[in-house]
């Protein structure tokens, strides 16, 4: 037996043989083509991007058919890639000047691409790069002639070890045959991990060294919760993870119980459960979680992946989608949080030394006032369509936050001058997760009709850790005493001006904190919608009298 040990990149425990995907070595050679065959390289390079296209669109389509709505819009970014008339100007034009063939124009033109993602310090964008050399393999195994699927010889329900995994591939993963997946590289925010969450197929990337430990027909125990991989275990490990397993399937049978049930707690007290989500087509987990609403819409998503701002009716379209599919449940819009470790490739962001303390979220959309009431405009016409309320990020004072707002009331006279329809009152909120805000809570609060938490940035400005540095991040702590502290201070403002507190940040949606959040005071949860039924149990299980007296216990 053999345990190794990598990324925990989607939960869930799965067990069954291997079945190893080979990396096909593409050799990609250097050739010299004559003047007069150019244009012939040129029309093999445009049928096969013509090819792609239609390969593309037909998993996107076919995504779509089964509902996977978000994972259609992952490939779909692939389908713009091949899209943008960039990519085919720089290939046509290395074909020309260079007089080589079209597979060397496509890979060398790549690799340039690949380069630029790659030095990018958003974690997020670096992953787009593998989103790149999926594109780019197609676009070779289409010159080449090559039409081998990865999976053709898979004829039964497998665990999948490779390297790594393709998005598009990934896409195609069948669950009556892929039980779960290891790879030898990757990380939690890359797209294929982000897929198999999304389809429940547990996962372990970032495994060094698995193609040369694990073997076709060998027995595995893939652990998406701890980030293990198990190889030929023993009767007594096999058992204990058979277990565990079991466990989680009647943990789920018990979770398909409450979706419909409301958050409250053993004594009856109500506490609202929401969803964090990033695209339209994620609503459709908010009600198959069973989630009260979204409790943090992070439009930040719908500026990534592409290559210049989308305009006001692009975003008032997504917005309105959100809104009507929802059907009436309330949605809280951010409004632009970029910056520090999110950034986009179309603006250029200025070198900084603490780029957390920089230019970003509110401050930069308060120095690019333009941009920003062009989102408060397609927000505020979203709002004609159901309950919606605003949320600014990282308000660290009043004045922030009154600028903001007169941007807010710009942005409505605007609407109103073009005759358009919004929502006239619409709600509006801050986020607290700069310790200066939850210590002026009470001077913010009569100007506010919520405060929501969070506590992502709260802790590590609080206690000066940075949770990405896994130097540091073992002191990365949500029960520190400092934290909680500022968490009941907001949450006493907060009452006194009858305003009430939310909470999105990843401490929302973790059932150990649950009891010691009410008992300080929130009163609405927001977290990613697998976590809400889990949240509901928890909330079975506490006496808000007995949880309020156990916080003050805890921050005394």
């Amino acid at each position: 037996m053999k345990v190794l040990t990598g990324i925990a990149s989607s939960p869930g425990v799965a067990f069954g043989p291997v079945f190893r995907i080979r990396e096909r070595k593409r050799e990609v050679i250097k050739r010299t083509v004559d003047a007069d065959l150019l244009e012939r390289e040129k029309e093999r390079f445009s049928s096969a991007m013509e090819a792609a296209e239609r390969q593309l669109t037909a998993i996107v389509e076919d995504l779509r058919q089964k509902g996977l709505e978000n994972e259609a819009g992952i490939i779909e970014g692939q389908w713009m890639v091949l899209a943008d008339p960039q990519l085919s100007d720089d290939v046509c034009s290395r074909i020309e000047q260079e007089s080589v063939n079209a597979e060397w124009a496509v890979s060398v033109t790549f690799d340039a691409y690949a380069a630029m993602f790659a030095q990018m310090e958003d974690d997020y964008l670096r992953d787009r790069v593998n989103d790149l050399k999926d594109v780019e393999s197609r676009l070779i195994g289409l010159l080449q002639g090559d039409t081998d699927h990865p999976l053709s010889d898979l004829r039964g329900p497998s665990i999948i070890v490779a390297h790594d995994l393709t998005p598009s591939l990934t896409s195609q993963l069948d669950k009556r045959f892929v039980l779960g997946f290891a790879t030898e590289i990757g990380s939690r925010t890359s797209h294929s991990s982000i897929l198999a969450r999304t389809m429940g197929i547990p996962a372990v990337v970032g495994c060094s060294g698995l193609l040369q430990e694990v073997a076709d027909g060998d027995f595995v125990i893939v652990d998406g919760d701890e980030g293990s991989l198990t190889v030929n275990p023993d009767e007594q490990t096999r058992r204990k993870l058979e277990g565990k397993r079991a466990e989680m399937l009647r943990d789920a049978e018990i979770d398909r119980e409450l979706a419909d049930k409301p958050g409250v707690t053993a004594d009856g007290a109500r506490i609202d459960l929401m969803c964090n989500i990033g695209r339209p087509s994620d609503a459709q987990f908010v009600h198959e979680y069973g989630g009260e609403g979204v409790g943090l819409f992070r439009t930040e998503f719908l500026f990534m992946d592409r290559s210049s701002w989308p305009d006001e009716e692009e975003q008032f379209a997504a917005y309105r989608e959100t809104v009507e599919a929802l059907r009436g449940k309330p949605v809280i819009v951010r409004t632009l949080d970029i910056g520090g470790d999110k950034s986009l490739d179309y603006v250029r962001f200025p070198e900084e030394m603490n780029p957390f303390l920089g230019w970003r979220a509110l401050r930069f959309c308060l120095g690019e006032p333009e941009l920003f009431r062009t989102q408060l405009r397609a927000i505020l016409r979203a709002g004609a369509y159901g309950p919606v309320s605003i949320m600014f990020p990282m308000v660290s004072g009043l004045a922030e936050l009154q600028a903001a707002k007169e941007q807010l009331r710009i942005a409505r006279e605007e609407l109103q001058a073009r005759g358009q329809s919004y929502g006239r009152q619409m709600p509006v909120g801050i986020m607290i997760e700069v310790p200066s805000a939850a210590l002026i809570a009470d001077q913010l609060a009569p100007h506010v009709d919520f405060f929501s938490i969070g506590t992502n940035d709260l802790i590590q400005y609080t206690i000066a850790v940075d949770r990405m540095n896994e130097k540091v991040s073992h002191l990365y702590d949500p029960g520190h005493t400092a934290v909680l502290r500022l968490i009941k201070m907001v949450c006493d403002a907060a009452a006194r001006y009858g305003k009430g507190v939310g909470m999105c940040g990843e401490m929302a949606g973790e059932p150990e904190f649950t009891e010691l959040l009410v008992g300080l005071g929130v009163t609405k949860l927001s977290m990613s919608p697998p976590m809400v039924p889990k949240v509901k149990r928890a909330l079975l299980k506490i006496q808000r009298t007995q949880a309020e007296q156990r916080a003050l216990e805890r921050i005394r």
